[in-house]
């Protein structure tokens, strides 16, 4: 069944040709669903009042014609995705939401105005807004130095997907096609290591 997907990139990302988030949304529109991948403005000195309204507008978007919504979120648009949450300012809630390397609100100091502590009022507003949340994360993440489960995971009430060595989950890092991402917008229960 055709779904609606939003991928929501991060900070400093143009949308490379060869990044994971690109193969997904061509495979994914191969397949028939009709992806919503904004480039957002500013990428390098983002503000989150101009993040959220395009992700606002996307999200209406794909929130039309009754499809399954999907959102797949990268580090800095983890972020947006939850303030948008704890701010209230989300058009609807959304079936699926795929958090990829949340960034750490410690490492965020350049970036403020996107600064989310995980609490009780933010996974009360997180689970409002989606039917199912799924958090997928490395052991060696340089944005989340404490560790994925421990700075969100476990606030949230979430069990992360770890996958060993996969860093940030950035094509700087090596992801580039990854398998797993585009076999989970389809079936939740898919493995999210596979590449």
């Amino acid at each position: 069944m055709s779904k609606h997907v939003l991928i929501i990139h991060g900070w400093g990302n143009t949308r490379a040709e060869d990044h994971w988030q690109r193969h997904l949304a061509v495979n994914l529109r191969k397949q028939g669903h009709q992806v919503y991948y904004p480039q957002l403005p500013d990428t390098e000195t983002p503000t989150f009042a101009d993040w959220a309204e395009v992700v606002i507008a996307e999200l209406e978007m794909a929130s039309q014609g009754g499809a399954e919504v999907v959102v797949v979120a990268h580090s800095l648009g983890c972020s947006t995705f939850l303030k948008l949450a704890v701010d209230g300012h989300l058009p609807g809630r959304v079936n699926r939401v795929l958090f990829v390397a949340p960034a750490d609100p410690s490492v965020l100091s350049d970036v403020s105005s996107f600064i989310v502590h995980p609490n009780d009022v933010v996974k009360t507003a997180l689970h409002a807004s989606a039917d199912s949340v799924t958090l997928v994360g490395s052991d060696a993440d340089v944005w989340t130095p404490n560790g994925v489960q421990a700075t969100y995971g476990d606030p949230l009430g979430l069990e992360a997907v770890i996958i060993p060595g996969a860093k940030h989950l950035a094509l700087g890092d090596g992801w580039g096609y990854w398998q797993g991402v585009i076999d989970w917008v389809n079936d939740p229960t898919a493995g999210l290591s596979v590449r």
